[in-house]
């Protein structure tokens, strides 16, 4: 199967009409719906980002109000009314600070009191549980960022908790905590009496920022300068600032929230806004998880179209073979014709075009045949009748001039008439024998009929009456020579008796509407009846024009009328017509009709 054969062609074109739109499909899909995943995915998150930020601000005010519950204990707001100096006093600082532990979110609580006795402990620190008494003169100093005057906590983000100062006898393992600095003031003096400091572990806001994330996700909280507050990266250092190029961006845009894309993954940031903290709470999602439903969707695609590709493979396969096979059988018919056998058998058995058209093929095949067989018949019909006129032609220059001898010696005698018959039958003979003629106009045709019919009326003297009534139209149009005068002569073989009546014969020719020659020759001899007109007829209308004109021998009585058929039509291509009818009240009516046809021109 070559490249330029139907076959390969037909192959190609369906391989490509099929899987072209299905892969321009299937990358159009693929993009849309990469597309779709990616704005939901924002849309999602944005959603996400939205709740945990409520929720962080939520935690970090429950942490906020924990660091404020000393305003609401009564025996802190007792100590300061009468002062915190005494032992006594020291006892219920104690007190205050395991309440404040008792929450599960704290770590460790600092306290320092200013209000104390030289001599007395001013800084205490709860550490697993265990108040931690330094000696009277460590005192921490208050954190820069809380304002003098403020009752506002001061949230210091993610660092290593420490001892403030205190030399430890025991040693804890320290832990990434949150701490909320606080200043402590009578109320409502607004005298400053000290500090409060609590550690959160990151535990919780751990929970938070996972409950964000799916696999390979990852979850970032910053402050306002970018140090990172929390990540979920492990090994990720806290409190340090983050050099990615998204950090920078983010915290110069002034929106609440937002996206920023890189090559590899969608970043999706929150801002959080309280008067005790300015972060940014980020989503990063990764390309590869973002689009891994997609992606597994293309792959089941690929799958189908794989499957699909070798079904369609073997469907045109099919279709192909199935579609040029009767072309090849057909192609070898024709290369067996052109051997020259014509007479193969095509089978080709399809119902389709191609079907139509082996079978259009086989009976222009059959038709050549024929045209073939006809041929070579009617050309062995010419040769045979070539024969026999030569036959005939015994010396013709003999003939001719024996009867202008006898013609003149009836001149000679005194006798015209003789002269007259003789040159007319000379005529006759001259125009039957001259065989270089097959087609002639009508007009020599009419002038060898009365020719034929003066001879005729001369034997039967005041017995037939002939008329003619010829078209000047028709007069030009060929025909095949010698068609009038067998039709002239079946009247006298087989109508005319003069016995009964005077005979009639009338010859007439019309140019008809459709531009045909209508020929008539009628008279008013014995007719035939009604059966045995039926019966030449159908004898007429059953005949073989090329056969009987190469075998004129078994056609018996009606050789006249079936030569002049078979030749008209063998002439005509079957175009002309002739057939008989009663003429009333007696007689027969024979009627030709053909082609006008000028002689050395076209149909008219």
């Amino acid at each position: 199967m070559g490249r330029n054969s139907l076959r390969f062609k037909l192959i190609v074109v369906l391989l490509i009409a099929t899987i072209a739109p299905i892969v321009t499909s299937m990358i159009v899909t693929n993009a849309y719906t990469k597309q779709s995943v990616k704005e939901k995915a924002i849309q999602e998150n944005t959603n996400l980002l939205g709740q945990s930020r409520i929720n962080i601000v939520n935690y970090m005010n429950q942490l906020i109000d924990l660091s404020f519950s000393v305003y609401k204990n009564p025996s802190f707001i007792r100590l300061m009314d009468l002062g915190f100096r005494g032992y006594q006093s020291e006892a219920e600082i104690k007190n205050l600070i395991r309440t404040i532990a008792v929450n599960r979110e704290v770590f460790q609580v600092y306290m320092n009191i200013l209000e104390r006795n030289p001599g007395e402990d001013r800084s205490f620190l709860l550490t697993n549980n265990t108040v931690i008494r330094p000696s009277p003169e460590v005192t921490m100093p208050l954190n820069p960022l809380i304002k003098p005057g403020s009752y506002e906590a001061v949230v210091e983000t993610t660092h290593t908790s420490h001892d403030y100062g205190l030399s430890l006898l025991a040693y804890f393992t320290p832990r990434e905590v949150l701490t909320i600095h606080r200043a402590i003031y009578r109320v409502p003096s607004m005298e400053h009496i000290g500090s409060l400091s609590v550690d959160f572990p990151l535990d919780t806001l751990s929970g938070l920022l996972h409950q964000l994330l799916n696999d390979q996700e990852e979850a970032y909280l910053l402050d306002s300068e970018g140090r990172l507050i929390y990540s979920s990266v492990p090994g990720v250092k806290f409190g340090w600032k983050l050099q990615d190029p998204w950090v920078e961006q983010m915290l110069q845009a002034s929106d609440t929230h937002g996206t920023m894309e890189d090559k590899s993954s969608i970043h999706l940031y929150e801002k959080i806004e309280t008067p005790y903290m300015n972060w940014y709470l980020v989503k990063k999602v990764p390309y590869e998880q973002l689009y891994r439903g997609a992606r597994e969707l293309t792959q089941i695609q690929f799958l189908i179209l794989g499957i699909l590709l070798f079904v369609v493979a073997g469907l045109t396969l099919w279709i192909s073979v199935r579609f040029t096979r009767p072309i090849k059988e057909l192609i070898g018919y024709i290369n067996i014709i052109q051997t020259g056998q014509l007479d193969v058998d095509i089978q080709v058995r399809t119902k389709d075009e191609i079907g139509i058209l082996a079978r259009r093929f086989r009976l222009m095949m059959d038709t050549i045949n024929d045209l073939i067989t006809r041929e070579y018949k009617l050309g062995l019909a010419n040769k045979t009748n070539q024969l026999k006129a030569l036959q005939a032609q015994i010396n013709p220059h003999f003939l001719y001039n024996s009867l202008q001898s006898i013609g003149t010696l009836a001149l000679q005698h005194q006798a015209p008439k003789v002269y007259h018959l003789i040159s007319t039958l000379a005529k006759m003979m001259r125009y039957s024998m001259n065989t270089s003629e097959s087609l002639v106009p009508l007009r020599k045709e009419v002038e060898h009929a009365k020719a034929y019919l003066e001879l005729q009326q001369q034997r039967f003297e005041n017995e037939l009456t002939v008329g003619y009534h010829i078209d000047e139209a028709t007069v030009d149009c060929v025909l095949p020579k010698m068609t009038l005068q067998p039709l002239i002569e079946n009247y006298f073989k087989h109508g005319f008796d003069p016995r009964e009546n005077p005979g009639e014969l009338i010859i007439s020719s019309r140019l008809l509407a459709d531009g045909s020659v209508e020929l008539t020759v009628e008279d008013n001899g014995r007719g035939m009846s009604d059966e045995a007109l039926q019966e030449l007829s159908l004898r007429l209308a059953q005949s073989d024009p090329a056969a009987e004109a190469a075998d004129p021998g078994h056609l018996g009585e009606s050789i006249g009328l079936k030569n002049v058929k078979n030749r008209l039509e063998l002439h005509f291509n079957h175009t002309a017509v002739l057939f008989l009818e009663h003429r009333e009240p007696t007689g027969l009516r024979i009627t030709l009709r053909f082609p006008s046809t000028p002689l050395g021109g076209s149909t008219l």
